[in-house]
């Protein structure tokens, strides 16, 4: 298999880790996710160089003493290309960055929200396949102007909407299509997390009125319900509640969203799913992220509960925790070496990276890629019900209608 240079854009809490609570609060992200990801796979033979792009080049220097430790306990390279690598603020380094990169070049994205879409079309430009956080994008307009860019440049795009690589939810969306549950009557999900994202994002908030926990959480399982079931949403409702965000913000950031949707399956089949999410969780609560789904079906239910994964622990001075031992952790495997393969959120990433290569070598064609991964164009359901919830939201949580017309998604 050929190998790829990474260029990873973005220097915040799942590219590398380093936020404003390093060192005093713990989360479930504290390493990174992107960062270490792309380091294992330079070791496994699938990377050739790994640059980093972003905004503040004081705090990519921070990450020096990361990279020594990690090549001393894990043997990984600290040779990155650091954009700019002079300590310096340069808001369009990534630019720079996808131009020096030595092709073939994907690149790795974790920016704020409102960065996407350019950052995006930047990659396009330069002919360069990437991996975006969700939600990619939060508006229909936005979506088809960059899937329009893609299609003229035959360039790869996917969302890191990692769930989808969860054994359960494998396991969910496999038996589901085999028709084991029958039709699907309700789907119901809770996503929340800690009060310490409101920290981590901050800066994000503050500076983009439009982010919401919806985007931010709501679309994991929204998203997981249109990849499972292969269903068009056909109206969206959404609700929101106050308190904590809209006290710490001076303004309203919403606590909790609740959005409702009316789905359409393949055979024609009306069901309603229903997905609270939030972000304001105690400190104190035992894991990073409350995450559950239930189904109520035709044949009966089916219950996931993705928080409490068989392994818990108590000990003095850290209290109760619950730790995801299947999401991302850098716990070593029985030959002393980092266990990433059988972690969600690295099987995303190398999900993409291996996707990419056999692309570039003529062993995979783009057009069937959106039945299988999740795409750019296969978020537009996502784009579609975030957009039709923030117009719900914006007034008084009318009902949101959403139409095909001429091939795309149209808000009513």
């Amino acid at each position: 298999m050929r190998k790829t240079s990474v260029l990873i854009i973005g220097n915040g809490h799942y590219a590398t880790g380093l936020t404003t609570l390093s060192d005093t609060r713990k989360t479930d992200k504290d390493s990174g996710v992107l960062l270490p990801s792309a380091l294992a796979l330079q070791a496994a033979g699938l990377i050739e160089q790994i640059g980093i792009a972003a905004r503040d080049g004081g705090k990519l220097l921070r990450l020096k003493g990361r990279l020594a430790s990690w090549k001393e306990k894990f043997g990984w390279s600290d040779k990155l290309k650091f954009f700019p690598h002079d300590g310096q603020t340069d808001e369009k380094a990534y630019v720079r960055a996808l131009s020096a990169m030595p092709k073939p070049c994907v690149a790795l994205i974790a920016v704020p929200d409102f960065l996407h879409k350019e950052v995006m079309l930047a990659c396009i430009s330069q002919g360069v396949p990437f991996l975006i956080v969700k939600p990619a994008l939060i508006r229909l307009e936005d979506l088809y102007e960059v899937l329009q860019e893609m299609e003229k440049k035959s360039i790869f795009g996917m969302v890191d909407y990692h769930k989808v690589f969860d054994e359960a939810n494998i396991l969910l969306k496999n038996e589901y299509q085999a028709g084991d549950y029958g039709k699907l009557h309700h789907a119901y999900s809770l996503m929340t997390q800690r009060r310490d994202m409101l920290d981590v994002y901050k800066r994000w908030i503050e500076m983009d009125a439009r982010l919401n926990i919806n985007h931010y959480l709501g679309s994991h399982y929204i998203h997981l319900t249109g990849f499972i079931t292969g269903a068009e949403p056909i109206d969206v409702r959404a609700t929101a509640q106050y308190g904590l965000a809209a006290d710490f913000f001076k303004r309203n950031v919403a606590d909790v969203i609740e959005t409702q949707i009316r789905w359409k399956d393949i055979t024609g089949k009306i069901f309603t799913s229903y997905h609270i999410s939030g972000w304001s969780d105690p400190h104190e609560t035992e894991s990073m992220t409350y995450q559950e789904i239930h189904l109520l079906c035709e044949k009966g239910h089916i219950d996931s509960d993705q928080r409490y994964r068989g392994f818990r622990k108590i000990l003095s001075g850290g209290g109760y925790e619950v730790p995801n031992p299947h999401f991302f952790n850098l716990s070593l495997n029985h030959f002393g070496n980092v266990n990433l393969n059988t972690k969600y959120g690295f099987i995303s990433i190398k999900t993409f990276i291996e996707t990419a290569i056999q692309l570039q070598e003529g062993k995979r064609t783009l057009i069937e890629l959106d039945s299988l991964l999740p795409t750019l164009r296969d978020s537009e359901k996502v784009t579609a019900i975030l957009e039709a919830a923030d117009h719900s939201l914006a007034n008084n949580s009318k009902i949101v209608e959403i139409i095909r017309h001429n091939g795309s998604y149209v808000i009513k």
